[in-house]
C-alpha cells in the first residue's frame, strides 16, 4: 500500500483515479480548491484537504502530514478559452510549488 496524494482529485478524471486507487487498497488524500470540481465526487474511503496548489505552505502542509509516498498531479484550469485570456493564470494552476 502506497500514500498517494492526488491533486485534482475532485474533478472529473481525478476522481475516477482516486477510486482506482482507493480500490487497489491505497490510502488517497484529494487536494483540491473545489474551483471546478465538486465535494460529491470525492470517493468514500479518501480523506480531502480543500486547499489552493498555488498555496505552498498548504501544498507542505498536506505532504508532511500525510506522509505522502507518491502525488499525482492533475489539477488543472481545463477551459481552453480561460487559457487563452489568461495564460499566465494557468501557469500558476498546473505547476506544483518547487
Amino acid at each position: 500500500m502506497m500514500r498517494i496524494l492526488v491533486t485534482g482529485g475532485a474533478g472529473y478524471i481525478g476522481s475516477v483515479v482516486t477510486e482506482q486507487l482507493v480500490e487497489q487498497g491505497h490510502a488517497v488524500l484529494v487536494f483540491d480548491n473545489l474551483s471546478k470540481g465538486h465535494r460529491d465526487a470525492v470517493v468514500d474511503g479518501a480523506e480531502f484537504v480543500q486547499a489552493d496548489l498555488r498555496d505552498y505552505a498548504e501544498v507542505v502542509r498536506a505532504l508532511r502530514t500525510f506522509d505522502a509516498d507518491a502525488v499525482v498531479h492533475l489539477a488543472a484550469d481545463s477551459l481552453v478559452g480561460e487559457s487563452m485570456s489568461n495564460p499566465a493564470n494557468t501557469t500558476r494552476t498546473t505547476s506544483l510549488p518547487a
